[in-house]
């Protein structure tokens, strides 16, 4: 065989045994990155730790699960090293040649004037390379992060309520919606984070120099040797800006494309909102899987690329013999992948002490069970604790205890989510099931009309909780009460033309607040901390809506519901203010009320009475959003409604009668006023309602 054809094929053994080793690199590193992003982007009580969030992903997802979204890398991979190594070289070149052959250019840069050999590239200019480097594989790198970090945090198992079914489909939803700048999302904090090559090959090259010196390892060890540890320190330097960058990526899009409110606009804002949420070790969660991977995954790399090399015909390359005399190491290495699995399952994380387990919250369910059907319908009650022929139980409940704090889910305190159900969409279902709020903590109330319509309601109903209670215990509701109105509806039809005339409000309203007075005397119980009115026709929030709006330690808050819709006028999908009941008072409104009898009431989004109120719909702010901007309201709406419980239990509730020409939840809001608690709304933040 000619020494062209032996040079040849050494070089397509080398590429194939290559593409096996990043095979095996991505197999073994894979799963720690899921850990690492999921522990990055989710909330402190999602997971207890590396092992918790590792062992909630197969138990829900499957092993399979741990490799979510491992296409991109896989794909990608090969283009990306071999931009990253090939720019690294042309601009290793670049600058040596341009700055550092020139000795009055040398003597300027730092680190540099000691080394005065005109031939090499001191380790500054690596570093200076590998910054150019890092940034120019960024516009390769960005996109197969970003659609690799979004799949990897869809965590539900069954694939038809995954929002996108594989990298293809994100893709194209993706560029639907936002184009080519929605693909490229998280494009300068890939840049910012990759600009830390600095250290990695700057530490390479140091490194190198030091054991070529001072041992007398082979070169594919040192390699091996110096290319772990440099990407060691990489990471160490590196990780917070990873951090940022993952939730910055992983944070909904909106817009048309229907994944929830964007919450950040800049870095900097998905930065502020790590330190604000965690502190200094928010910006470290989840670096021990990613520490940990390093070797293991480069352990089996080599293991892969030496078993290929030596089934490969003809593998006379060099580096093959090499590595074949250096197999100790390879099972030393291979060992260590054993030792730092063990490690990173058995580690602990920092949010231990504020988050459950699953078994643990399956003790909390069982040690928080009502043991009495006269208990709390707050409290799960399970027949089968009952016994026979026992007295009622008395007890006693402490409510200078009860807290409702800004950090609820740490707190674990109850949340009471009640919803007036005269028709049922399935998307109001959904959407309830994937709020990630604790479930045990959560229960729901309904209360439905005696008709033909509340009939068809009340079997669709008792269909999804039969679903959802017999299904996985992270996702079962606390407890869930259903009432049927005492009273009949005050219309006959449910139509939205004919629920929002004119002449049919104070009626319709009047009967509204009796339904939600009977839904709440009801339900409430001592252990509530905070209540929830949902409206059945709210078919999206973001998954995080009830610790959003508890986060802001107010007794009454709302956010702003806006509508989708196709406008006609531009062909596309759009969005439109929906509830004009949140509204800031004027003085022609407060004119209008004195000139009124005691039975008229004051309405609002009606032409045929201006009041000239500030509504909230109207302040918000849709292409820069500010999602935590409060302001506060003399008004409120009920689409989603969060009141402190305590709120309730001093006495406001519904007027089902003129108070302050006002009804039912814009009269809450004045009752609640008078009680001495302010109303407040966030215009940016969004939940959007059905359209019909």
């Amino acid at each position: 065989m000619s020494q062209e054809s032996s040079s040849g094929s050494s070089h397509y053994k080398g590429f194939a045994a290559g593409v096996f080793s990043g095979i095996a690199k991505l197999s073994v590193g894979h799963p720690f990155d899921t850990v690492k992003v999921r522990l990055q982007t989710s909330k402190d009580a999602q997971f207890k730790g590396p092992l918790d969030c590792l062992l909630q992903t197969i138990r829900k997802e499957g092993v399979a699960g741990l490799y979510k979204g491992a296409t991109p890398p896989l794909v990608g991979w090969m283009v990306m090293d071999s931009v990253m190594l090939g720019s690294l070289t042309f601009y290793r070149r670049l600058v040596h040649e341009n700055i550092f052959s020139k000795p009055h250019l040398r003597a300027l840069m730092p680190f540099s004037s000691h080394d005065t050999d005109l031939t090499s590239l001191p380790t500054f200019g690596h570093g200076i390379a590998g910054v150019m480097a890092g940034t120019t594989v960024s516009f390769v790198a960005a996109p197969v992060e970003h659609v690799k970090a979004r799949l990897q945090i869809q965590y539900a198992a069954d694939k038809s309520r995954r929002m996108y079914s594989g990298p293809i489909d994100c893709i194209k939803k993706i560029y639907a919606s936002h184009g080519v700048p929605g693909i490229y999302r998280g494009l300068c904090a890939t840049i910012i984070f990759r600009s830390f090559f600095f250290f990695w090959w700057g530490s390479y090259d140091l490194l190198s120099r030091y054991m070529k010196k001072n041992t007398s390892l082979s070169a594919p060890v040192i390699n091996f040797w110096a290319g772990g540890i440099s990407a060691q320190v990489f990471w160490i330097v590196s990780y917070p800006s990873d951090v940022v960058k993952q939730r910055f990526m992983t944070d909904p899009l909106g817009g048309s494309l229907g994944d929830g409110q964007r919450q950040f606009r800049r870095w900097k804002d998905a930065a502020v909102a790590v330190a604000r949420e965690r502190g200094f070790m928010g910006f470290w969660r989840g670096f021990i899987p990613c520490f940990l991977r390093a070797f293991p995954a480069n352990a089996m790399a080599l293991v892969a690329f030496e078993a290929a090399m030596r089934a490969l015909p003809l593998a006379t390359m060099a580096v093959a013999r090499s590595m074949r005399r250096t197999s100790p190491i390879t099972l030393f290495l291979a060992a260590l992948l054993a030792f730092g699995f063990l490690c990173f399952l058995l580690t602990p994380s920092s949010s231990s002490a504020s988050s459950s387990s699953s078994s643990s919250q399956q003790q909390r369910r069982k040690n928080d069970a009502a043991t009495n059907p006269l208990s709390p319908p707050t409290k799960p009650f399970v027949k089968s604790h009952a016994k026979k022929n026992s007295p009622p139980p008395v007890v006693h409940y402490q409510l200078n205890n009860l807290t409702s704090t800004p950090d609820s889910i740490a707190n674990g305190e109850r949340v009471l989510v009640l919803t007036p159900l005269a028709r049922f969409y399935q998307e109001y279902w959904d959407n309830l099931e994937q709020l990630n709020y604790p479930h045990e903590l959560i229960s729901l109330g309904f209360i439905i009309p005696k008709n033909r319509e509340g009939n068809a309601a009340l079997t669709a109903l008792e269909e999804a909780i039969a679903r959802t209670q017999s299904g996985h215990l992270e996702n079962r509701f606390a407890s869930i009460t259903i009432l049927r109105q005492d009273f009949a509806p005050p219309l006959a039809s449910q139509d939205e033309k004919e629920r929002h005339k004119m002449e049919n409000q104070k009626v319709r309203r009047e009967a509204m607040s009796r339904a939600r007075n009977s839904l709440l005397f009801t339900t409430l119980g001592p252990s509530t901390s905070w209540v929830l009115w949902l409206d059945a026709d709210i078919i999206e929030t973001p998954p995080t809506l009830i610790q959003d709006l508890t986060s802001h330690d107010l007794p009454v808050i709302v956010p702003n519901c806006f509508q989708r819709y196709y406008n006609s006028d531009s062909g596309k999908q759009d969005i439109r203010p929906y509830d004009f009941n949140s509204w800031r008072d004027s003085a022609v409104a407060r004119d209008l009320a004195s000139t009124m009898g005691p039975d008229e009431i004051l309405l609002e989004g009606y032409a045929e009475m201006p009041t000239y109120r500030s509504l909230m719909a109207y302040l918000a702010n849709t292409d820069r959003p500010q999602p935590e901007r409060v302001i506060p309201l003399d008004g409120v709406g009920g689409t989603a409604l969060m009141v402190k419980a305590e709120v309730h239990r001093d006495g406001a509730m519904f007027p089902a009668f003129p108070f302050y020409h006002l009804v039912e939840t814009e009269g809450f809001a004045k009752m609640a006023s008078r009680l001495g608690y302010g109303s407040y709304g966030l215009p940016d933040y969004f939940v959007y309602h059905y359209n019909e």
